[in-house]
């Protein structure tokens, strides 16, 4: 009987262990979320007074629920199965022969400006 209260108590102390992890990992999380619902409830409270703000926070919540839950839920439209889909890939010529950027024309400006200085 004495075994199975070191394996319970083992099994318990592992268990604590993880979640702590656990906790130490989404703290931040839980922290950053809980500093936000708090600056929510200040500014509707101070626009709508403490009597209105709990409602049009609920009603502002089930429209935001509602787009992410329809967010999540949203599928990419799939093809046929006998329509062969093709990407087009057109080739763009970046640069021309004679073409000079704007970070080559300053660093030549500041060379021939160092020149000039120089007295050649």
């Amino acid at each position: 009987m004495e075994a199975l209260g070191w394996i319970f108590s083992g099994l318990i102390t592992v268990a604590g262990l993880v979640l702590s992890l656990i906790w130490f990992l989404i703290s931040g999380w839980v922290s950053t979320l809980l500093q936000i619902t708090v600056l929510i409830f200040a500014i509707y409270g101070l626009k709508y007074g403490w009597r209105r703000a709990p409602f049009e926070i609920w009603r502002r919540t089930q429209g935001f629920i509602r787009f992410f839950w329809n967010w999540i839920r949203a599928r990419d439209p799939d093809a046929r199965p006998d329509v062969e889909v093709r990407e087009v890939i057109r080739e763009i010529r970046v640069r021309e022969p004679g073409d000079i950027n704007l970070s080559t024309a300053m660093s030549l400006l500041v060379m021939v400006g160092m020149l000039a200085l120089a007295g050649l």
